[in-house]
């Protein structure tokens, strides 16, 4: 997907995300509540420490964002993100690893998350929830959504973000 590329940040950030199936074919989706990504719903993601792997990064922040506990996880592609946002618009530069996780996980009862990070989690059918457009593409491309390829396209360039997906 192509737009106008924003000006990148010095160094890309390292991120993780994980798809995690729900019970009866949905997906696990956060809504943030603070960072570029605030009041968007999301596949659980968090930063990559220096001294973790990607692939556990992306299980840590399906657990303490949703509270899943995803066992194995497969890795389904690394997406380089260009964008701007925040409060002060700045721009940004991720590598985002994205893995699936190879059984559901239901979020336990009563799970919340910490909310100054989560406002919201759900688990349901793709077709029930818009993400954000970086995710509609990563779940595209994973083969479990079906979103529109020119919505994604319009709301990526709505957003000034830019997708590339780099081979794994």
């Amino acid at each position: 997907m192509t737009a106008p590329q924003p000006p990148a940040a010095a160094e890309p950030a390292m991120s993780a995300a994980a798809i995690v199936p729900g019970p009866e074919w949905t997906l696990t989706f956060v809504l943030r509540s603070s960072g570029i990504h605030a009041g968007h719903w999301l596949l659980p993601r968090g930063t990559i420490s220096p001294e973790e792997s990607a692939e556990q990064a992306a299980r840590r922040a399906a657990e303490s964002d949703a509270g899943v506990r995803t066992g194995v996880l497969a890795p389904t592609g690394i997406y380089e993100v260009h964008g701007s946002g925040g409060a002060d618009d700045e721009p940004y530069h991720v590598h985002l690893h994205v893995y699936r996780a190879l059984r559901p996980c239901a979020v336990p009862d009563g799970f919340t998350g910490d909310p100054a990070e989560v406002a919201g989690i759900d688990q349901a059918h793709p077709q029930r929830v818009l993400p954000h457009p970086v995710d509609m593409l990563v779940l595209n491309d994973a083969g479990l959504a079906d979103y529109d390829p020119d919505l994604v396209r319009r709301l990526l360039n709505a957003d000034g973000v830019t997708v590339t997906r780099v081979d794994l």
